[in-house]
């Protein structure tokens, strides 16, 4: 049997991940004995798991229908809003299938491992990273599936009869692969991207801390704090500033325990790259423009900008609060000499100052229109010299920091054309009035939802510059998926677990430490209630603004701590709407996603997630 008809048959049938340029149709186990044909599995097992990351059709389930992202313009898929899931979606159909497929790659270079004439050392350490691979992506649909059909061999063969394994013995599965990873001849550390003994520890804190919220058990916590504790003592103190840590000059730097690896020269194509830069906002132009191609997939929240203080140095480094002539410019220097503007995204500090720009903006925007948005959003003047109204100008200078060395408001030109219908001149405050409640601040800030530019983007995952295709795709960035502070995070969570709030309030202090955190020089800090409940919500929220963006999973964060229902229906501004309403049942489909029914339909052994039948 020549290689490509050694295709995944597990669960779904057949797919053509390890289709491999093998056009002799040699079989297997002569090119499998081969030094270099057997490399081409194992490569395989690490570049495979791009599949997980690599477009928003995977990476939703790690993130939609949560606290701090939002449905984009045009989104109306369910799972942002859980109203009409259903073991249907495309989404969760394709991350499960994807999971399943890099399992299968996995347990084929381990079951060709034994005739590849590599050495005894060598081997025992592809055995080490095949083990955590598969507790991984095991733990991965654990956090999205609850109880799972555990597939550990490979097979060349349908298999229509793999039954889902109880929930504890799923978590006893992913445990034992990950320790038996860990006491195989990893590396302690690594900079190039391989599996070595930091990661294992990190995902073993993770899996026991996962398993010590769903099953009730405190001895997990404490396992989850030892695991994370060697993470520490390998890694150090933070040590990066912000910025520094998601520099794209700065990649596997000592912060970052586990990245799935990327360069310009292992994309097929140049459309074949990452999504994660494009994800996080609003539409920012088409091709004719020099701006990153935004997918409009997911918006983040009003919630999470309002969680950010003002001294706190990450928040500009999360967000593009300046689009200058050009996107990228920013990345050539912050404050360019010339003054043309695309958009700015003001903000103020404090309630005297929040009202103050509140009123200067109603004033600018001319009131608000029928339904009680700001009226008018358009920032041209037909009659102006260079089509831009002299108090939008002069409102950028006021409440924009990058404009106030300006000699004067007159010195601001707008970019993007001459005509004020395609000219781009956008100003969208952070609306935070002190004397209206969260959602009606919130309903004025997204008066221009729909429009380009109507929110600052993340921008903690950008290239440095447009790579030369107008592609959602176009990033070779690395996917990061642990960092050294989620290390410390989960060390907080597993001491909130064990009611040790002091424990975990000092460690989410060491967090905030981070060299260059603060503007100011005072340290952030953070007080945690002697609550369960109240803690994990200000954990909850340090964790967003330290993590926002990643790929390490909001969804399974807030769904393992039972914090889901709470924080979604209190900060995602689209569980307010009255069409949005749940119900009991979907308010129950928050507790794991719909096993896919492709897979139920090929696998007679499964058995559907109550709900979803």
């Amino acid at each position: 049997m020549s290689i490509t008809l050694l295709l995944s048959v597990v669960l779904f049938g057949c797919s053509d991940f390890l289709e491999e340029d093998n056009k002799a149709g040699a079989p297997n186990e002569e090119v499998y004995s081969t030094e270099a044909g057997y490399e081409t599995l194992h490569t395989n097992a690490y570049f495979s798991l791009r599949k997980l990351y690599e477009d928003f059709n995977q990476a939703s389930v790690q993130l939609a229908g949560s606290d701090i992202y939002q449905l984009g313009r045009g989104s109306s898929d369910p799972i942002y809003r859980y109203i009409g899931l259903n073991p249907t979606n495309a989404n969760v159909t394709a991350f499960y299938r994807f999971c399943y497929e890099v399992l299968q790659g996995v347990n084929a270079a381990e079951y060709w491992l034994d005739v590849a004439p590599l050495a005894d050392d060598r081997k025992a350490l592809y055995r080490a990273e095949y083990d955590f691979l598969k507790g991984f992506v095991h733990f991965l649909l654990i956090e999205q599936f609850g109880a799972i059909a555990i597939n550990d061999e490979y097979t060349m063969t349908p298999r229509t009869d793999i039954p889902r394994s109880s929930l504890p013995d799923s978590y006893d599965y992913v445990i034992q692969k990950l320790q038996s990873a860990l006491a195989g001849p990893l590396p302690q550390t690594d900079r190039t991207g391989r599996i070595c003994k930091d990661m294992v520890n990190h995902y073993l804190a993770k899996a026991y801390l996962t398993r010590g919220w769903d099953l009730g058990n405190s001895a997990d916590f404490t396992e989850a704090k030892n695991y994370a504790q060697a993470v520490m003592t390998s890694r150090g103190n933070l040590t990066e500033t912000f910025e520094d840590l998601w520099s794209a000059d700065n990649e596997n730097n000592n912060e970052i325990i586990f990245a799935v690896q990327y360069d310009a020269s292992s994309l097929i194509s140049p459309t074949a790259g990452s999504i994660q830069e494009s994800l996080f906002g609003p539409y920012l132009g088409g091709d004719e423009r020099t701006d990153k191609y935004m997918s409009t997939a997911l918006y983040p929240s009003w919630n999470l900008h309002l969680w950010f203080e003002e001294n706190d140095a990450r928040y500009d480094g999360t967000f593009m609060l300046t689009v200058w002539k050009e996107y990228y410019e920013f990345y050539a220097g912050t404050n360019p000499t010339e003054t043309l503007v695309t958009a700015v995204y003001p903000r103020a500090w404090g309630d005297a100052a929040n009202r103050e720009m509140y009123d200067d903006f109603v004033e600018l925007t001319e009131g608000f229109d029928a339904s009680g948005a700001f009226k008018n959003l358009t920032m041209q003047d037909a009659s102006a010299t260079d089509n831009v109204k002299p108090a939008a100008k002069a409102f950028i200078k006021k409440w924009s920091p990058d404009f106030q060395a300006v000699a004067n408001a007159g010195d601001i030109k707008p970019w993007g054309g001459g005509n004020p219908f395609t000219s781009y001149f956008r100003i969208y405050p952070f609306i935070n009035h002190p004397d209206k409640t969260p959602g009606e601040n919130e309903a004025l800030w997204r008066s221009g939802y729909i429009s380009d530019y109507c929110q600052p983007v993340i921008r903690k995952f950008d290239m440095k510059s447009k790579v030369g295709t107008f592609s959602t795709r176009q990033s070779y960035r690395d996917i990061v998926l642990a960092t050294l502070s989620e290390t410390m995070l989960l060390y907080a969570e597993a001491c909130i677990g064990l009611a040790d709030y002091s424990t975990a309030q000092t460690t989410i202090n060491r967090v905030l430490a981070r060299p260059g955190n603060s503007k100011s020089g005072v340290p952030l800090t953070v007080t945690l209630p002697a609550s369960k409940e109240g803690a994990l919500e200000a954990y909850l929220k340090e964790s967003a603004k330290e993590l926002a963006g990643q790929f390490c999973g909001r969804w399974p964060e807030l769904r393992r701590t039972k914090m889901l229902e709470f924080m979604y229906t209190k900060y995602n501004y689209d569980s307010f709407l009255p069409e949005n309403t749940l119900t009991a049942t979907e308010k129950a489909f928050m507790n794991y996603r719909p096993i896919p029914q492709d897979a139920i339909d090929r696998n007679e052994s499964l058995e559907q997630n109550p709900g979803y039948n």
